[in-house]
């Protein structure tokens, strides 16, 4: 932390509290905290550096924060001394529950129920209520039974408690039941209201044991270089209450053996005294993921009489498992305020993956995996009230980790009757449970899907492609990938157990195996239609099908395809009991005959470019207007050798040892040798095109995806002057509307469509669009009138720009307009 911008912003705070504050009326004025806007005005410093160091004060318990729109600061030693108040926490949801909080510390004062000085010691103490912290804690009639009786004996055993440690891998919920361990003491009287409870992160500070100790213990001035003043120190500020160690096992061993005199004696030092004692009734809870015996000194484990151990999800129920997923799915509703429906695959793959996070991943997990469908409804023209998660939203690091999964899908049904679901709704006002891990062990950002909203907005008004926001967003929300994660998913049955019928895939290895036109190795295909067919099982037995398909005429253009798509329903209805109906079997067979036409392998693109994520960037954009998967980016750092990328080159190329040759896409340089080098090391025909752009790859993937085309056709279409000239040439033709449409008319159209377009050229299309009018109105023998021109210029590049998207306008009786076109012709 800057000293000198700490300093000026702290004494900002305090400047403006005294400002407000004429003398401490009872009431609490709204005026009281500052935002990180009006500090930086005051202090001149950037508006990130004071966010910083706020938090970094928020962290060192000398502001509270304020959650809200905006979030508010004040200086707490000058609210606290002002007032004479004692607030254990530094974090409000709102400035009503910041009220409130003092509010009860004074009712509590007046009352003298406790004072700040005696805690209660009873030994028989009574609820305040009948309510009990522990009850809503998932899993205290399971797996948490022992440990809640654990918690209870620890807080009432007299006359101050028993220190207690708490292992458990990390995201088990650590910090959470040492939450509730203090609530439960408040609720029986042995702590007061506003006894104080402070976490201290031990590996915080350490790398720095002075430092951490002075944090720990307090120091005194000229105890070490830049000790101004004397501090307090945590357990200080801990007496009469509880202080948590997170990660005890990063306390060095001077400061475990300091925790001896204060733990026995109830007495300690500050850093820098030799002959002061000072005394703290503080109970201590203590948590680490180590093994206690191995990463605590043993003197100081003995001194622990209490050891409560959580279990790591993987070791949790199913049952467990369902109601903490039910429970974040219900906050994250309660956040956005809208209904989110979950598919049931989705809970299947929650339920099943492998979450070695614990509680804190599958916390995390979700809330991305909302932030998705919320980013999708966002970016939706015509969003509906309610949010949609589906299978195809999840991420994947998820993804990676289900399929580690031991669990298959044999294990779920046993369990829970999926047969009976189809979506499960969460609302505002629907609550399934009531439970404390989404409340104290993941914090939820209510910003999130503020955040998400105007970020969206943001890039889809500046142009950005819907792929290139989504990747924006989620890299603010989700964690890093690890490295490891990324390499290639090799799926398999046990994989298919979990969300496929094997029954299923067996069906239809049979049925493509009587033919030739398949390749029944191919996983991509089997596993897709098997899905469909999975879902369209569960769709005819809710009483849904498509109606609108016309299938008399796919059997007559199809009938292979139809009569292939028809033995293999046959079998499913013998499977099932079902009766899949001709509309379906035609929508199959128009997927075995989009197959056929794609049998025909595509030409793989291989584009190299210098920099981080210029190659990646350009294969995305490409990817997600065309389709063509066959495009494989390699980035090439300015740091990276020359040596390493052709190595990296020609593993790829091997690997996807392409007959019909492959294509090199590269910017500059010494790429340009590449693919002589590799052709004769992999014996495949290799060409390279250089100084490309996103343009010139768009065309050579369009034409890579050509069944009949050779590699020497596409390099010499893209390389000859024609295509330069198709490129460049975008007002080559004359305007036909030159003496009709006035020109100031014309540049405010084409304004107003560049500024609500993403993807299309409106001068180019302007053009066309324009020519295509006046041939028809010529066939028709009509004049053109500034009226029809705009409409139906607009609708055109509009529509345009949504096919591009691949976004369509809801119609109303869409069926009925149909028959009526077709009658009419």
């Amino acid at each position: 932390m800057s000293s000198l911008r700490n300093k000026k912003i702290l004494k900002c705070l305090k400047e403006f509290l005294s400002k407000n504050i004429s003398s401490p009326a009872p009431a609490f004025p709204d005026n009281l905290g500052c935002t990180t806007t009006y500090l930086s005005k005051e202090t001149g410093i950037l508006r990130n550096n004071v966010s910083m160091e706020l938090n970094l004060a928020f962290k060192n318990n000398l502001v509270i924060k304020i959650l809200g729109k905006p979030v508010l600061y004040i200086h707490k030693k000058s609210l606290t001394d002002t007032y004479n108040i004692k607030l254990t926490n530094n974090l409000y949801a709102n400035l009503d529950d910041f009220k409130n909080a003092v509010s009860a510390y004074r009712l509590n004062n007046s009352s003298n129920i406790f004072s700040d000085s005696e805690p209660s010691s009873l030994t028989s103490p009574k609820l305040k209520a009948s309510h009990n912290v522990f009850e809503n804690l998932i899993g205290i009639e399971d797996d948490l039974g022992t440990q809640v009786k654990q918690a209870k004996a620890a807080i009432l055993y007299p006359p101050n408690g028993l220190h207690t440690l708490i292992t458990g891998p990390t995201g088990s919920g650590k910090t959470t039941f040492a939450n509730i361990m203090y609530r439960y003491a408040i609720e029986t009287n042995k702590l007061s209201n506003n006894a104080p409870f402070v976490i201290f992160n031990c590996s915080d500070y350490a790398e720095n044991t002075q430092l951490l100790l002075s944090h720990l213990f307090g120091h005194v001035k000229g105890a070490f270089t830049g000790a101004n003043k004397e501090t307090t120190g945590l357990v200080g500020q801990a007496n009469n209450g509880i202080l948590f160690l997170d990660e005890i096992h990063r306390l060095p061993p001077e400061g475990q053996e300091m925790l001896f005199s204060l733990i026995d004696h109830g007495k300690y030092r500050k850093l820098g005294e030799s002959d002061t004692f000072h005394t703290a009734n503080v109970l201590i809870l203590a948590a680490t993921t180590e093994n206690p015996q191995s990463a605590i000194l043993k003197t100081f484990f003995r001194r622990i009489p209490i050891l409560i151990t959580l279990p790591a999800l993987n070791e949790r129920s199913l049952k467990i498992r369902m109601q903490l997923i039910t429970h974040f799915f219900q906050n994250e509703s309660q956040i956005i305020k809208k209904p989110l429906i979950v598919s049931k695959e989705v809970l299947k793959v929650l339920l099943s993956y492998n979450c070695s996070g614990n509680i804190g991943q599958l916390h995390n997990d979700i809330q991305v995996l909302c932030a998705t469908a919320f980013i999708e409804s966002t970016l939706t023209p015509a969003a509906e009230n309610s949010i949609y998660i589906k299978l195809s939203q999840i991420n994947d690091n998820l993804k990676n980790e289900f399929f580690k999964s031991s669990l298959n899908r044999y294990e779920l049904y046993k369990a829970f009757n999926f047969n009976a679901i189809k979506n499960i709704t969460f609302s505002e006002n629907h609550t399934p449970f009531n439970n404390l891990f989404t409340k104290t062990d993941c914090n939820n950002d209510n910003n999130l899907y503020e955040y998400i909203l105007k970020t969206a907005k943001y890039f889809y008004k500046n142009g950005s492609s819907l792929n290139d926001i989504k990747q924006k967003i989620y890299s603010k929300i989700s964690p890093p990938k690890n490295s490891a994660n990324n390499s290639e998913i090799k799926i398999d049955k046990d994989i298919l157990n979990k969300i496929i019928n094997t029954d299923l895939i067996t069906i239809i290895k049979k049925n493509l195996s009587t033919t030739n036109a398949f390749d029944i190795t191919d996983n991509k295909m089997i596993y897709s239609l098997a899905l469909h067919l999975e879902l369209l099982k569960d769709r005819l037995e809710n009483g849904q099908s498509n109606s609108l398909i016309n299938a008399d005429q796919i059997i007559n253009k199809y009938p292979e395809e139809f009569k292939l798509a028809k033995n293999i329903c046959l079998d499913i209805n013998k499977l099932f009991d079902l009766n899949i109906p001709n509309t379906e079997i035609a929508i199959i067979a128009s997927f075995f005959h989009t197959l056929k036409q794609t049998q025909v392998s595509i030409l793989p693109i291989i584009i190299i470019c210098h920099g981080h994520n210029t190659a990646t960037s350009m294969a995305d954009v490409v990817k997600n207007l065309i389709g063509n998967t066959e495009i494989y980016p390699i980035d090439m750092p300015l740091d990276a050798k020359v040596s390493t990328i052709l190595t990296i080159a020609t593993n790829l190329v091997k690997r996807l040892n392409s007959k019909r040759g492959l294509l090199f896409l590269v910017d500059m340089g010494s790429l340009v040798d590449f693919a002589d080098i590799i052709s004769i090391k992999s014996n495949l025909s290799i060409k390279t095109i250089d100084n490309v752009s996103t343009p010139l790859l768009l065309e050579a993937a369009r034409r890579c995806m050509m069944p009949n085309i050779t590699l020497n056709e596409i390099v010499n279409v893209i390389t000859n002057n024609s295509y330069s000239k198709e490129i460049i040439s975008n007002d080559s033709e004359e305007f036909p509307f030159s003496k009709e449409i006035d020109s100031h008319l014309l540049f405010q159209l084409t304004a107003s469509l560049s500024d609500i377009t993403t993807f299309i050229d409106v001068k180019k299309a302007l053009s066309l669009l324009s020519q295509t009018l006046f041939n028809l109105l010529s066939t028709y023998n009509l004049s053109i009138s500034e009226s029809i021109f705009v409409k139906f210029i607009f609708h055109s590049i509009c529509m345009l720009e949504r096919v591009i998207r691949k976004e369509s306008l809801p119609y109303k009786n869409i069926a009925e307009k149909k028959l009526l076109i077709f009658s009419l012709q």
